[in-house]
């Protein structure tokens, strides 16, 4: 995605992704240092002596990292200043900076930005970079006092602040995070929907299925319950509405703040790719005047416009994605006046992960982008699943494809064909760990006439979600113990049967054998084996071994059930 149209996705109206209900703008405050006066008794004696009075003593003030360069705050902070972050080393020539701002609200009011997202693009390398920033880090906000990053715009925009909103939050960066901060775009609720409904509805890989309520109706009225409805939007590819675009990158009912975060980068991803497909982005100029309606931004037209020709040709490989992990780059703490959950930035882990996230990409990670991946659906699922791995591919550098159709043979586990060959730097290690494939599962067959280097195809076990930016926890799937998986055990089966209406499955090839289960329309049972005229087949039942007639026009088989043995009953 280009920086072009992550500012027209989200000055159009993604990034505003917020909740209506969290912490006040204002840290509570702390009573400020007293003078403390110590009054003597008098000792009754025998003659009366005068006895002197101690001068008051003053309570020492605090001491703060930024005495000298920024005015002290009024009171102290609930939880200790950090020290000034150094700036992290980058060719500014080279780099542009977007903030992408989300406000919690539908109108245009300074309410506090719940969704913050930097887009940084390198311009020499033609990559882009995004970071959703969690919006309850708990940040030095310079010249006031510590509070929570989300509060920053509007002390900026509704105070006396040099800058407005935008130089309240450039300083905040420098101070924080060693970033320089160029631009800012600023949108809320309705900007969204206004531009998923001029898309047509949002086309979106989802890759976590995910659960939460919502509305029945968007015109219902939201303060009464029986308006509201459990709402669960499965993984697959799916054409969302703007009602359901907005629901998607705001849930958290069942996830966190960060992994609303990856959501909301993807939405992002999704509709640049959207806009470029349909050919918005060559219609800027035209648009601006209903953009600049909608976006609060300092950004001119002749500024987007330098960023046009990237938008219109960036790989998908080359936009990667930063989000954090708590435990590794930001802290989950309670502020001690008000018991508040803040996230405070683990500076030692942090500040390494932005340098990366500013750095050009590594050779290695633009390697990737020059390895040909297929990715078929063996699931036979039918609801996107190569279109969702390659885009989780691309996450990470990939240049993958998703196969239109489906393939001859359904798996129930997902296989990978390494066409290449090699074993020194080969990323085949990198792809199982993405797709959660066991090196079991991995079929190597080496050809200098290949026309790509791998082949996916994705089983129906496919599952690769990941919440939040916790990349690290993504395992391998590993057999069932016990269990080697052979060429022939990869293949699954080649035969299966479908059916169009509920089908008895019984103990034996014969009406006259009980009934062991009974399949409903849509379900599908891979096929073991066959009785000597093929007038039954046997399936495999969810483990158990059953028989279906292959005589009624409610069951079909499906692949090549040619070589299928005949089988006893």
């Amino acid at each position: 995605m280009a920086a072009l149209a992550i500012l027209l996705a989200a000055a159009t109206g993604l990034v505003l992704a917020g909740q209506p209900s969290g912490p006040a703008l204002v840290s509570a405050a702390v009573p400020a240092p007293t003078l403390q006066e110590t009054v003597p008794t008098r000792t009754p004696a025998p003659t009366p002596t005068s006895t002197p009075t101690p001068t008051p003593t003053i309570s020492p003030a605090p001491t703060y990292p930024i005495e000298g360069t920024y005015t002290p705050p009024a009171a102290p902070p609930p939880l200790p200043i950090p020290p000034h972050a150094a700036m992290i080393p980058v060719d500014n020539d080279a780099i542009e900076n977007i903030l992408l701002l989300g406000s919690d609200s539908a109108d245009n009011y300074y309410r506090r930005t719940d969704v913050m997202i930097l887009v940084s693009i390198n311009k020499q390398a033609q990559t882009v970079a995004m970071w959703h920033i969690p919006r309850a880090l708990w940040v030095y906000i310079p010249n006031y006092t510590m509070d929570l990053i989300n509060t920053v715009y509007t002390r900026g925009a509704s105070g006396e602040v040099p800058g407005g909103g935008l130089g309240l939050l450039q300083e905040t960066f420098r101070y924080n995070f060693g970033i320089e901060l160029n631009h800012y775009a600023r949108v809320n609720f309705n900007g969204f929907t206004t531009l998923i409904e001029a898309l047509g509805g949002l086309e979106m890989s989802v890759d976590c299925a995910i659960q939460d309520w919502r509305l029945k109706d968007p015109e219902l009225d939201p303060s009464v319950e029986d308006n509201w409805e459990i709402y669960t939007l499965p993984v697959g590819v799916w054409r969302l509405k703007p009602d359901t675009a907005l629901w998607y990158v705001r849930s958290r009912e069942t996830t966190d703040d960060l992994d609303r975060g990856r959501r909301q980068m993807d939405v992002l991803r999704a509709m640049w790719r959207q806009m470029r497909q349909a050919g918005t982005l060559s219609q800027i100029s035209a648009l601006w005047p209903q953009v600049s309606a909608i976006v609060d931004t300092d950004m001119t037209l002749p500024d987007v416009l330098d960023l046009v020709p990237l938008a219109t040709t960036l790989d998908l490989s080359h936009l990667a994605r930063y989000g954090g992990e708590i435990g590794v780059h930001y802290e989950r703490t309670f502020t001690p006046d008000n018991g508040r959950e803040v996230l405070i930035p683990i500076r030692e882990q942090l500040i390494p992960m932005l340098t990366d996230y500013l750095t050009p990409p590594t050779a290695n990670r633009l390697g990737r982008g020059t390895v040909t991946i297929d990715v078929a659906d063996a699931s036979w699922y039918g609801i996107g699943l190569a279109q969702v791995a390659a885009d989780r591919l691309a996450w990470d550098g990939f240049a993958a494809r998703p196969l239109d159709g489906i393939t001859d043979i359904r798996r129930d586990l997902t296989v990978i064909y390494d066409y290449t060959g090699q074993t020194k730097g080969n990323p085949l290690p990198i792809l199982e760990q993405l797709l959660r494939v066991d090196p079991q599962q991995v079929i190597r067959q080496p050809d200098p006439n290949r026309t790509v280097d791998f082949r996916v195809e994705i089983g129906t076990q496919y599952h690769l979600c990941v919440y939040g930016g916790a990349e690290d926890e993504i395992v391998s799937r590993t057999p069932a113990p016990g269990s080697v998986l052979s060429e022939a055990d990869l293949r699954v089966s080649a035969c299966w049967m479908r059916f169009r209406a509920q089908v008895n499955v019984r103990s034996g090839p014969g009406t006259g054998f009980p009934v062991l289960d009974v399949v409903i329309p849509n379900d599908d049972l891979p096929v073991t084996g066959r009785n000597e005229d093929s007038t039954w087949w046997r399936v495999d039942d969810n483990g158990e071994t059953g028989w279906v007639s292959g005589e009624i026009t409610s069951a079909e088989t499906v692949g090549d059930c040619s070589g299928m043995p005949v089988a006893e009953g």
